[in-house]
């Protein structure tokens, strides 16, 4: 999520004020990069929503208790570890089932810093896992929760402004697949004269995957998501991840499309993961992606890779799922 920004308003007071006598032209760079700058922070619900092959809770909330076993996922992600105050997030995800495994429950925190400014997130998910027959079940979930964010008035910053958030979803799933359908953000919020409703996106999320025996101790899981929004193209994310003796995995991804219909591509980006399982309760992961999330809001210059480090616990003497 982003701080509210209107470059507009700055711009406007650029152009009138008299303490400001630097040459237009140099007052529209100016305005160009921040206008650069504040796309940039359009990427909070996308940050934690990227994050849905190590955790598919966080674009369907029915996913909530599939795995029938408490599980506890905590990401931290960075850009450049070599410069202070460089952009950072961390994210928290953690759901169970109860009931005899019929409800499940869970919770995500997600922190975005950019730069000087801090925004949050805060779900809670429910879900409700029908058995549909001796092999298939079907899980009807919902999400809701807070977004609180910095607002700028185009000149200052400090005040915090929180925004309601509301998702569905659904899942249906046997040993070797699943299909999932979620549109995790339903709200639409107004902004007044901050030119923010573009940016606040509500896709809708097709997903699915399996899992395949390529022997007695490899197996492949492929996944594949399509993601559609209202005025954007399709986006198509393609990817494997093997898993050697459910020890050891490695994956990779790519991610194409999702440009806007007014001229603005996407951007096709390859992420690669490594995860190693240490006992049967502690699993830790690498992430690298060629691009960031963020660059879908504007032009970009510097570093354009991101590395993600991922904790995971379950407390079950029986270890991991698949998924």
């Amino acid at each position: 999520m982003p701080f509210l920004l209107n470059p507009v308003l700055i711009f406007q007071t650029l152009l009138m004020t008299n303490c400001c006598r630097f040459p237009a032209h140099y007052k529209i760079l100016l305005l160009t990069f921040m206008c650069i700058c504040t796309e940039m922070c359009f990427g909070q619900r996308e940050v934690l929503q990227e994050q849905y092959v190590q955790n598919p809770m966080s674009i369907n909330p029915a996913f909530t208790g599939v795995r029938e076993t408490f599980n506890m996922t905590a990401m931290f992600r960075r850009k450049w570890f070599s410069i202070p105050n460089s952009p950072s997030s961390q994210s928290f995800a953690a759901d169970g089932t109860f009931g005899n495994g019929k409800f499940g429950a869970g919770f995500q925190a997600l922190n975005d810093q950019t730069s000087y400014y801090t925004t949050t997130a805060l779900l809670a998910s429910f879900a409700y896992h029908l058995g549909i027959s001796d092999d298939w079940k079907l899980a009807l979930g919902a999400q809701g929760g807070v977004n609180i964010l910095p607002i700028s008035n185009g000149l200052s910053y400090g005040n915090n402004r929180a925004l309601a958030s509301f998702g569905i979803g659904a899942w249906l799933h046997s040993e070797n697949f699943y299909l999932g359908l979620s549109k995790p953000e339903v709200l639409q919020h107004g902004f007044g004269d901050q030119a923010l409703s573009f940016f606040y996106r509500r896709p809708l999320y097709i997903m699915t995957g399996g899992s395949l025996d390529l022997a007695n101790d490899i197996m492949l899981l492929p996944h594949i998501l399509i993601v559609q929004e209202k005025d954007h193209k399709l986006r198509l994310d393609l990817g494997s991840r093997f898993w050697f003796n459910k020890k050891v995995g490695l994956g990779a991804s790519y991610r194409m499309g999702g440009g806007d219909n007014f001229g603005t591509s996407g951007i096709n980006f390859l992420q690669l993961s490594a995860e190693v399982q240490v006992g049967k309760n502690v699993r830790l992961g690498y992430f690298y992606s060629t691009k960031q999330i963020e660059q879908i809001y504007g032009a970009y210059s510097g570093p354009k890779g991101i590395h993600e480090l991922m904790l995971k616990f379950v407390p079950s003497p029986n270890g991991f799922q698949k998924y």
